[in-house]
């Protein structure tokens, strides 16, 4: 009898010791597969500082023994990124062009300085001068 109770209490022990290693693993990967998503989405151009002020919080969370409240903040968390992975398409996709259409033009000026200049002075001049008489 004593040899099961030793033994039942060698196991609680060692429950209580694996399970925060299993549960913080757990944690950790969650964790970091949310910021892996979130990286990608502030590399299509999101603003995402909300996004890592909970996540953020839920380590912080965790860290102080909340694991419920910080499993509950990264569902939270998941769905917000959900939602914005939809629109972070079209939010890529307009960058993206007002980034070509900014070349566009920027390189568009010097051609258009190079053809427009000349013709712009010679357009003055002659509207300057045209009044003059030439004498003989």
């Amino acid at each position: 009898m004593k040899i099961r109770v030793i033994n039942a209490i060698m196991l609680l022990l060692l429950l209580l010791v694996v399970l925060p290693v299993v549960l913080s693993s757990d944690f950790d990967s969650e964790i970091s597969i949310l910021v892996e998503r979130t990286n990608e989405l502030y590399s299509k151009g999101l603003n995402v500082t909300i996004i890592l002020e909970k996540l953020n919080y839920a380590i912080t969370l965790y860290e102080e023994g909340s694991v419920e409240e910080a499993s509950v903040l990264l569902r939270e968390v998941e769905s917000f990124i959900e939602d914005m992975s939809i629109t972070a398409s079209n939010v890529y996709l307009v960058n993206m062009v007002k980034k070509v259409v900014t070349i566009i033009v920027l390189a568009a000026i010097p051609v258009i300085v190079y053809f427009l200049l000349p013709r712009l002075y010679l357009y003055v001049w002659y509207k300057t001068r045209r009044k003059w008489i030439v004498a003989r």
